[in-house]
């Protein structure tokens, strides 16, 4: 008898099946907690998920490492080229020799709502074992990481003594503002580090941390040139709507406390009030959710709380920071280039409104609680929401266009 025949023999008149359904949230519950108590540490299903996903995801991107890369959420792999989802599945095949079933969004079990997933079985162990990968990105993606090559190619045509720039009025603007000749810098393009930014929770409330200690300048920088030995740092965006953040959540909400129907630990109950959400309004649009929108719908339940105004501020403020160069493109062509200073920060992170808080999102029966209001400089949206599988919210971000 193998150790989990045995593991599961000796706990099985815990379960209502004689089993766990993986499918039953109470059954996943308990069945976390016996395994901590048998390993002697805290375990969670949802955090042991995707590392299958991961070493597959790293075996595509070191064959093509010009179309794939690896992301933060460990069963995305990222579209670089905007290839198509029959590319990507010949892909596989090539890599792993076998076939790889296609699922389009919001068709279960694809945890995604905007990107194809795909399913194949791996001998993992001496076992065959069933992976899924989100291929994420496309057009958006593709088009963002163009205009970040673009700039840092127009740039090097500058250094070596050329005058054809792909985006002429941009270029000659940066060129102007940071006084550059030829030999007086050096480019470094790091758009790629996609360095991760978690909340922290502090007397000043929830704040947006930064990687190792970093200024906020470092961590989003996309471009960052050196003048005459001093960094200029330049965070690059593309579209309309652009993302400040986006963090974790598992660790803040947990399955337990959503299931229960009310938040108590610290940390959420911190972030829940300085968005002035109803706590347990937020764990009903969870608990009651259906995947076929059968679900409660709380469109009712819309309305403008009052924040946290200070600490609100502070979040933002910690999500913004200063001391680099904003560039945002768009399809038209046209450009933004301007420093954030402090002044500015002040401004942007400065609540204006109140918050309005969509239970269960604008229809109603979505798993995510948004909240939306306007700072001195933007109009913003913080999400918490559901995507990936499970109960509770596993992310909070916060999109944001200039007012």
């Amino acid at each position: 008898m193998s150790i989990f025949d045995k593991f599961f023999t000796k706990f099985a008149y815990k379960f209502n099946k004689g089993y766990p359904d993986m499918n039953n949230a109470q059954d996943v519950l308990l069945l976390e907690s016996l395994i901590s108590e048998v390993i002697g540490e805290k375990f969670s299903l949802e955090e042991a998920k995707g590392d299958n996903e991961a070493a597959a995801i790293q075996q595509l991107v070191k064959s093509f490492p010009d179309k794939y890369e690896s992301m933060a959420n460990k069963i995305r792999i990222a579209n670089l080229n905007k290839i198509s989802p029959q590319e990507f599945s010949d892909d596989i095949k090539s890599t792993f020799n076998v076939d790889a079933k296609i699922l389009a969004p919001k068709v279960s079990p694809n945890p995604s709502r905007t990107f194809n997933s795909f399913t194949f079985t791996l001998p993992i162990n001496g076992i065959d074992t069933e992976v899924q990968i989100v291929l994420a990105g496309g057009a958006g993606a593709n088009l963002g990481i163009k205009f970040e090559s673009q700039v840092a190619n127009d740039l090097q045509t500058f250094k070596n003594g050329g005058d054809e720039f792909i985006y002429k009025d941009l270029t000659e603007d940066i060129i102007k503002d940071f006084n550059l000749t030829p030999t007086n810098f050096e480019i470094k393009e790091e758009g790629k580090k996609n360095q991760r930014r978690s909340i922290i929770f502090t007397s000043d409330g929830p704040l947006i941390s930064t990687p190792k200690g970093q200024s906020v300048a470092e961590t989003l920088t996309d471009l960052t040139l050196i003048v005459d030995n001093k960094p200029k740092y330049i965070s690059l965006k593309f579209g309309d709507t652009l993302t400040f953040f986006n963090s974790g959540t598992k660790y803040i909400f947990t399955d337990k406390e959503i299931l229960e129907g009310k938040i108590t630990n610290p940390n959420g109950v911190a972030l829940l009030e300085m968005l002035g959400i109803d706590n347990e309004l937020f764990c009903r649009v969870f608990n009651e959710y259906e995947e076929d929108k059968s679900g409660t719908n709380f469109k009712e339940f819309e309305k403008e709380e009052t924040p946290d105004q200070q600490k609100l501020y502070n979040f933002m403020e910690s999500g913004i920071g200063s001391g680099y160069y904003m560039l945002k493109g768009s399809l038209k062509g046209n450009y933004d280039f301007f420093f954030i200073d402090n002044e500015y920060l002040n401004s942007a992170a400065n609540p204006t409104s109140k918050v309005s808080v969509e239970y269960g999102g604008k229809g109603g029966t979505a798993k995510r609680v948004n909240a939306r209001f306007t700072t001195g400089k933007y109009k913003v949206e913080i999400n918490i929401r559901n995507k990936q599988g499970g109960i509770a919210p596993s992310h909070i971000m916060a999109n944001y266009k200039p007012i």
